[in-house]
């Protein structure tokens, strides 16, 4: 075999190689969550068995089979605590829900469903910044991303996946090629 065979076997090994490392890139942004904007104009509603109010502090909790929708999100959770932002301040809205686990499911711009799980999960109204913590999962179009911890940027789409440090624990990344039949749309 000549030297110029040789070469061009290598860059075609190469060229393979860079092919399979921009499906996997573009498999990751697939995951890249654009909510529909038309949500976050929309009221927040939040159905329960049982609601207490705390002025002094301006918390509402909610507990016993707690429903939250906003347009096409909906959360589910055992309990919900919901931080008012004061009147002339910085603070923002803030839900914590708790659960066993806890859910978040969200329409997206493409049709696609947004679904996530955690034992707690806060939601930044404002800034649309989504905590997941407690075996926490985020997935979308079959690919799922898992970890101790898992923040999500609605608005920059950018997401944060971390392990809690304990021996043996990671984050983990399953990724769903897309079908034929899919590439074709």
């Amino acid at each position: 075999m000549n030297s110029l065979t040789m070469y061009g076997q290598n860059t075609l090994l190469k060229i393979k190689l860079i092919k399979v490392v921009l499906v996997s890139c573009l498999a990751l942004t697939s995951i890249a969550i654009n909510a529909l904007e038309t949500d976050f104009n929309k009221n927040i509603i939040i159905d329960a068995k049982k609601q207490k109010l705390d002025i002094k502090t301006n918390t509402l909790t909610f507990s016993g089979d707690v429903d939250v929708s906003q347009g096409s999100l909906r959360m589910k959770a055992d309990r919900l605590e919901v931080i008012k932002a004061k009147d002339n301040s910085d603070s923002q809205d803030i839900l914590i829900a708790t659960g066993k686990p806890a859910t978040y499911k969200q329409q997206l711009e493409n049709g696609e469903v947004l679904t996530a799980s955690a034992k707690n999960i806060e939601y930044k109204v404002s800034d649309r910044i989504l905590t997941l913590s407690g075996n926490a999962k985020i997935s979308q179009q079959g690919s799922e991303v898992s970890g101790d911890k898992i923040e999500y940027n609605l608005v920059e789409q950018k997401l944060i996946a971390s392990s809690a440090g304990q021996k043996g624990q990671k984050v983990r990344t399953v990724l769903t090629p897309k079908s034929d039949e899919e590439e074709e749309q």
